[in-house]
């Protein structure tokens, strides 16, 4: 069993595939193409296709951020939310953020499980050792100001602190929009590269997607733009996107 397989039977991952249907059609049909995705990447894995394997899977996340900010956009996010779907670069950028961000919630060492009598998702984390148990939630979580506590617009910060500067950021999302094309296509210089590590990407990009799907669902069922966590999210992903993008000339020349 391979390391879609092996999430895809979990309670909680079947929970968030009968959970699609309750999405807003744009990001319904988003999410849905995420998780066909995943299972093209299951097939070609077992048939000992694991670069193309990568691929899809790769291609699985991105679909899952269209879903997320899909959902967004629908949800009440505003300006926030104002990230253009057919942007790679845009895409690559909350992809990474998705990433990291699983990362920053590992600290609250969190588990979930479907609850059989509500049909909820049910987390189970620790906060100042102490262990909570709550309904899955984005809501739960939030970045905070250090010196008063008060909530933060963003958590760039803290994002640039995981990677070390800006420049590392910003390679790292580059390194992230052109894998899927040096994962199969040669160039003029060089043939694909492939995938040194093809399962552990699998297990990644799986978890990437269903948690991005299962944030997508969560939106919707919270009040309209009042999810601290997802507005700081969205926030911090347009900062960095349009500190990469290019600067237009000044017409006046100053």
């Amino acid at each position: 069993m391979n390391a879609i397989e092996e999430l895809m039977r979990l309670d909680a991952a079947k929970w968030i595939n009968r959970r699609i249907e309750d999405l807003p059609d744009s990001a319904k049909y988003r999410a849905y193409s995420a998780i066909r995705s995943l299972q093209w990447a299951s097939r070609n894995y077992e048939a000992e296709m694991p670069i193309p394997a990568a691929y899809f899977a790769l291609h699985a996340t991105e679909e899952a951020v269209a879903a997320f900010v899909s959902s967004a956009k629908e949800c009440g996010y505003g300006e926030d939310a104002k990230i253009n779907l057919r942007d790679h670069r845009a895409k690559a950028t909350v992809s990474l953020l998705a990433q990291k961000t699983s990362n920053f919630l590992s600290d609250f060492a969190p588990s979930v499980a479907v609850h059989a009598d509500s049909d909820r998702l049910v987390a189970r984390f620790v906060v100042n050792g102490e262990i909570r148990y709550d309904e899955a939630s984005v809501r739960l979580f939030h970045f905070t100001e250090s010196s008063d506590g008060g909530r933060k617009e963003d958590f760039l910060e803290e994002l640039v602190q995981a990677f070390g500067d800006i420049g590392e950021l910003k390679e790292a999302v580059v390194t992230g929009q052109e894998a899927r094309n040096r994962i199969i296509y040669a160039t003029g210089k060089s043939l694909p590269t492939g995938f040194v590590a093809p399962e552990a990407s699998l297990r990644r990009e799986c978890q990437l997607t269903l948690g991005l799907i299962w944030a997508a669902i969560d939106m919707t069922r919270s009040d309209r733009g009042g999810m601290t966590f997802i507005a700081q999210a969205l926030r911090t992903a347009r900062l960095v996107i349009e500190d990469m993008s290019p600067k237009r000339p000044d017409p006046a020349g100053s």
